[in-house]
């Protein structure tokens, strides 16, 4: 949820507001601790927003899908990291070479 309103510019003193209630009545629904104030925000968003309410009960990833990816992530991270090391390796030679002339 938080996510599809972050992607949607919303924050929650705007989801306050337009719900006439306190920005902790929104947090407390957004963490889980108030279905009903929960329900509300869905409402809303699918009304004013067009939001899909499926987007947002969208089944959960496993533990094992979310691991995956965040190794995906780590490994593209990785991968960048070992292309610029070998970028400043390869300027480093190129400065030894320039100093020994």
């Amino acid at each position: 949820m938080r996510s599809l309103l972050k992607a949607s510019n919303i924050d929650q003193q705007t989801l306050a507001d337009k719900l006439s209630v306190n920005q902790s009545v929104i947090s407390n629904g957004l963490n889980g601790k108030n279905e009903k104030t929960f329900l509300r925000i869905v409402a809303l968003l699918e009304k004013e927003y067009g939001v899909n309410s499926a987007d947002i009960f969208e089944e959960p990833k496993t533990i094992s899908q979310g691991l995956q990816e965040q190794l995906a992530e780590i490994k593209a991270e990785l991968a960048a990291s070992r292309q610029e090391l070998k970028q400043v390796l390869e300027g480093m030679e190129e400065l030894k070479g320039m100093l020994k002339k």
